[in-house]
């Protein structure tokens, strides 16, 4: 517990730090040039994840990176085990891109607006709020910006892999030629688990990146086509997990 409450208070600091800089440099670059503020605010966001990676001595073992070439467009899935997820993706995926995540994150000090600066997408909810964030994402996706969406839109609590939400049909269903990227992560659970603030340093995380795929080429119906993206995704992961029991 001793190590959380230190890596909180260093945490803040961090974050403050790193969000004068993102609004400073946004308030001078913006009137120049709105694209260059939103590439700075993102890649202040990936150095300010990766720090907090590096402070809780997380390292990686990422396989097949061979399937993600980052300079083509994706859309990005991992599966969502812990707030940690969040800050692995920045450490995993390069370029630019764009996070999907709930509107509560929007409303965290800093945090949010941090997000709001970079052009991140923020979720929300009801019929109208979810079609006007399927938009959004098929916008970037169109204007050649990979989006990060965790298709089982919550955390697991068990670890597992959670059937997708139909949200991922709708974003493909508009952006039929842009590539789905299964990414399974397998270890983020074991830093802070959902519904906790223990952190738990010196863990590895292993990363799987599978083939890219397009619904398109899936036959079936819709179900059939959520079950496809399920079952590689736990397929793989129960693969990192007998690796790692393994070891």
């Amino acid at each position: 517990m001793i190590f959380t409450i230190f890596y909180i208070l260093i945490g803040v600091i961090f974050t403050v730090l790193n969000f004068l800089a993102v609004f400073i440099l946004y308030i001078f670059v913006k009137p120049f040039s709105k694209k260059k503020s939103i590439i700075i605010s993102h890649s202040i966001s990936k150095f300010w994840a990766r720090g907090l990676m590096k402070m809780a001595f997380i390292k990686f073992d990422l396989e097949n990176e061979e399937n993600y070439d980052s300079k083509k467009v994706y859309l990005l899935t991992p599966n969502h085990q812990s707030a940690f997820d969040i800050f692995c993706c920045f450490c995993i995926f390069k370029g630019s891109y764009a996070f999907v995540s709930k509107d509560t994150y929007g409303k965290v000090p800093m945090v949010g607006f941090g997000m709001k600066l970079a052009n991140y997408i923020f979720v929300k909810r009801g019929t109208v709020g979810a079609a006007k964030s399927i938009e959004d994402i098929a916008d970037r996706l169109n204007n050649q910006t990979s989006a990060v969406l965790y298709p089982e839109g919550t955390r697991s609590k068990t670890g597992e892999i959670n059937m997708p939400k139909r949200g991922i049909l709708r974003v493909a269903e508009k952006c039929p030629d842009i590539p789905i990227l299964p990414v399974v992560i397998y270890g983020t659970k074991d830093i802070m688990k959902a519904r906790s603030f223990k952190i738990n340093p010196f863990r590895k995380i292993k990363v799987r990146f599978l083939k890219p795929f397009y619904f398109k080429d899936i036959e079936g119906d819709e179900n059939f086509k959520l079950k496809y993206w399920h079952d590689i995704m736990t397929k793989n992961y129960n693969d990192l997990k007998d690796k790692d029991n393994n070891e």
